[in-house]
């Protein structure tokens, strides 16, 4: 791979790092929830559309069903908390441990269908350009911005920004929050699942342990987003979840070419993501340090 291929595909994988960040941003800083199943809907969505795709169902097809995959996790998610009264982390818990099960078949039938193409001499899973590659997404992905710019100014997203400042709150104003949880975290996970699915396209392979890290690196770029910015609108935080997620790219990038590839090297995206937050919230108090020394 050449250097501007490689250069095409870090862009195309910050950007699609960054519809996991909105993922996150939904769940933690609109909703304030704690779900955890981001990493295993990557994960899920990604398998998904890797064993469709190589079972020869249309592209799209196969991202609108790793898509609907994502949102049945959000929603078991959600019916377990509101069902069984259970905590969202525990509901969680019990949805990952469901979705690896599903995950290990997917990726045992990927194995097989990967099998039977090598040796019918059928490439693995497309032959789409870096270049290709990264203007379908740059094209998807800004169009999805919009799209959840608006869904969070209209009246539902409203409704799950309340949500977030608490229930009471929200049972006050007669919003169902049963509804906007299974909305919310559906929504949300069905996101973190459309990135898996443009993750296995631009890497043209899937694994069952390809979203490892999601959920970190969807915080760490949520975080160095808007520690960079001053957000104080949602246009803002969608601007900074791009941000934040291609400086943490590029950050981990470097990193990995400077040599880091040795015994605890599945450790850097952590590393780094701590680093980074860090030398961001410095950046961020000394700035409010000069602000108030202007005053």
């Amino acid at each position: 791979m050449n250097l501007v291929d490689g250069a095409l595909n870090i862009f195309s994988l910050s950007l699609i790092f960054a519809l996991i960040s909105f993922s996150v941003y939904l769940t933690t800083s609109i909703m304030k929830v704690t779900d955890i199943t981001c990493d295993s809907c990557v994960t899920l969505g990604g398998c998904t559309y890797g064993a469709l795709v190589l079972a020869g169902i249309n592209p799209i097809t196969a991202f609108i069903c790793a898509t609907i995959c994502g949102i049945i996790a959000g929603f078991i998610v959600s019916s377990i908390t509101n069902h069984i009264r259970a905590e969202i982390v525990l509901s969680s818990v019990i949805t990952i441990s469901i979705l690896q099960t599903f995950i290990i078949k997917l990726n045992s039938f990927g194995d097989a269908i990967r099998s039977t193409l090598h040796k019918s001499g059928i490439g693995c899973l497309s032959n789409i350009t870096p270049a290709t590659n990264a203007v379908i997404i740059t094209i998807f992905v800004l169009i999805f911005a919009f799209m959840f710019f608006k869904f969070l100014n209209s009246e539902y997203g409203l409704a799950m920004r309340v949500y977030g400042d608490g229930i009471i709150v929200s049972e006050s104003l007669g919003i169902d929050t049963k509804q906007v949880l299974c909305i919310g975290l559906g929504l949300a996970n069905g996101i973190a699942a459309g990135s898996g699915a443009l993750l296995t396209q631009v890497l043209g392979d899937f694994s069952s342990t390809m979203g490892t890290g999601s959920l970190v690196f969807g915080i760490a770029s949520v975080i160095i987003g808007e520690k960079l910015l001053e957000v104080n609108s949602i246009k803002a935080a969608i601007i900074s979840c791009f941000i934040g997620s291609i400086v943490y790219k590029i950050a981990i990038e470097i990193f990995t070419s400077l040599g880091s590839n040795t015994v605890g090297s599945e450790y850097n995206s952590i590393i780094i993501a701590i680093v980074l937050i860090f030398l961001m919230v410095g950046i961020n108090d000394q700035r409010k340090q000069g602000s108030l020394e202007n005053f």
